[in-house]
């Protein structure tokens, strides 16, 4: 939360409309600190060889699991894959969720 009392929220690859109007910072929270991934559906626009069409999409709008970063003991903090003190502290590896 910021000072004017405003949230930011972003989600890549979900529309904005499903951002702003169903997805709350409780929402976030969830996603951390339980492990608990957001689904939304959305309604598109889409188009195949020259067809215009409208669909309905569902997509993981919130997860937790990060690819590219290993997630620390206290599930807040992250360090890239191949971080130095990765490197020292090989019991902290094992910890990582979602990795590659």
């Amino acid at each position: 939360m910021w000072e004017d009392s405003s949230e930011h929220k972003r989600c890549k690859g979900v529309k904005k409309n499903a951002v702003e109007n169903r997805i709350t910072h409780a929402h976030f929270k969830n996603c951390l600190l339980d492990d608990e991934e957001e689904m939304r559906t959305m309604n598109v626009i889409r188009s195949h060889l020259h067809d215009v069409y409208t669909g309905e999409v569902n997509k993981v709008a919130l997860s937790a699991k990060d690819d590219k970063r290993v997630i620390m003991e206290d599930r807040i903090y992250t360090l890239a894959y191949g971080h130095y003190s990765l490197k020292t502290e090989a019991g902290r590896v094992a910890h990582a969720r979602g990795g590659i």
